[in-house]
């Protein structure tokens, strides 16, 4: 089944089905969910669990457990595609794709009625279940609602996100020796720290803040969040601002000084510093650079 937009409620939609729809702004109110994979293939949706919040952007996917309460916004133009699972079928197909040695696969840190409880986080595109994910998109635009054809790629995708989640343990289990439970834990706090710095980077963070968010002291956590993503919380930081500001120096016509405080910079010459630093120019001569080079294309097209 294809939805053109979100049903008045979700819960009572016996079946599986997709949400497509492109919109300037919407408002999904809480709810409980199935078990639903959410994508944005353009702009930015925000979605708020009683867990976490998070953006799902054109980079990534999210998933969300059975029985999760979630709502979400859309403030700018923003393309959303949203799979759900109905429960019986998500339950039985990921009961039969469990095998003995998946041991990990049976632990949880609550009972829930699926027999897999995935990770509640942002997930980078990948190449075995992003190409499902548009092809299922490509039905929709197309509006090719086949039941039997639909219905072979939501198996795919539940064994997709098996895939994700076995290697996502394999992660887990790089952290300091502990039992699997407490790896998972910690794993689970850095996580919704991550997307904090995520939603918030453009704001005033510190390490104080992002570490109370993970329920962790400022020491435990850096460790932690280092040993995860092979770089400090500061380090991740500075990255997604210098990003977004790359992004802004080529589409908008801000200047340097204002995109270094729409960033999330205090001061210009910290922001040109680093950003010299990093690649070897300064944000005005990067963006002079980049305009000339698209005036060059343009007149050779």
């Amino acid at each position: 089944m294809i939805l053109k937009k979100y049903p008045d409620s979700i819960p009572n939609v016996k079946d599986n089905f997709i949400v497509h729809f492109t919109s300037h702004s919407s408002e999904l109110d809480r709810h409980i969910t199935p078990l639903t994979v959410k994508c944005s293939m353009k702009g930015l949706e925000k979605f708020h669990t009683s867990e976490s919040s998070y953006g799902v952007s054109p980079a990534s996917f999210l998933i969300l457990n059975e029985g999760q309460q979630c709502e979400s916004s859309i403030i700018n133009e923003s393309e959303s595609f949203s799979i759900y699972f109905e429960p019986r079928f998500a339950n039985s197909a990921l009961k039969s794709l469990i095998t003995p040695s998946d041991k990990m696969l049976n632990h949880s840190f609550k009972p829930v009625s699926q027999p897999v409880h995935f990770f509640e986080k942002l997930y980078p595109h990948n190449n075995f279940l992003s190409p499902v994910i548009m092809k299922m998109r490509l039905a929709s635009k197309v509006s090719y609602d086949d039941e039997n054809w639909l219905k072979e790629r939501y198996l795919e995708m539940l064994d997709g996100l098996l895939k994700v989640h076995k290697d996502l343990y394999k992660e887990i289990e790089k952290l300091p020796p502990v039992k699997l439970s407490t790896k998972t834990e910690l794993y689970r706090r850095v996580s919704i720290a991550k997307e904090y710095i995520d939603l918030e980077f453009t704001n005033d963070l510190t390490l104080d803040k992002i570490s109370k968010k993970a329920c962790l002291s400022q020491f435990h956590f850096l460790r932690i969040f280092k040993s995860v993503y092979k770089q400090t919380p500061h380090q991740y930081l500075t990255k997604k601002r210098i990003d977004k500001a790359i992004d802004l120096l080529r589409k908008s016509d801000m200047s340097v000084t204002e995109i270094c405080f729409e960033i999330g910079f205090e001061s210009v010459g910290s922001f040109s510093w680093l950003f010299k630093n990093k690649f070897g120019l300064s944000p005005e001569t990067f963006k002079e650079s980049y305009r000339r080079t698209m005036m060059k294309f343009k007149l050779l097209k």
